[in-house]
């Protein structure tokens, strides 16, 4: 590629990348409401619970045995929304960076197409005053005896 040919390319990979990164975004936004879901479906459930009232000791140590797992169950969903949370934070950095970087590319593609336009709109003129000229030289070329 000559010159500067190469930006759209560039424009169209980088608008490509930021794309693929807000897709990544939405996926993470997603799990984390899945997550949060699964968070409050666990701290509903422990909620639910009483303590137990068993006559045997058997059924009691059940019976918190199953409180302790229900607890362990709701910890663990808590440190998957944390986790879900987290990745978006990162995810919305780097939709942040591709967007930065893709703005970067575009200002440039501007500056380069207002360049060519300039330059496109000076040849133009001196045309236009080349022509104005020879008319001018034309008339009094006609003028003088």
């Amino acid at each position: 590629m000559s010159g500067r040919d190469w930006i759209p390319t560039v424009l169209r990979a980088r608008q490509a990348q930021e794309d693929l990164v807000a897709q990544g975004l939405a996926v993470a936004r997603r799990d984390a409401g899945l997550a949060a879901d699964q968070h409050a479906e666990q701290a509903a459930r422990v909620a639910a619970m009483v303590l137990p009232e068993s006559q045997s000791v058997p059924a009691f140590h059940a019976s918190l045995a199953a409180q302790q797992a229900a607890a362990a169950t709701l910890a663990a969903a808590r440190n998957r929304v944390l986790f879900a949370e987290d990745r978006v934070a990162g995810k919305i950095a780097e939709l942040t960076a591709a967007a930065r970087s893709r703005r970067t590319v575009e200002k440039l593609h501007e500056r380069h197409q207002d360049e060519q336009a300039s330059a496109a709109s000076d040849i133009a003129q001196r045309e236009l005053d080349e022509v104005s000229i020879g008319r001018h030289g034309a008339r009094l070329r006609k003028a003088s005896p």
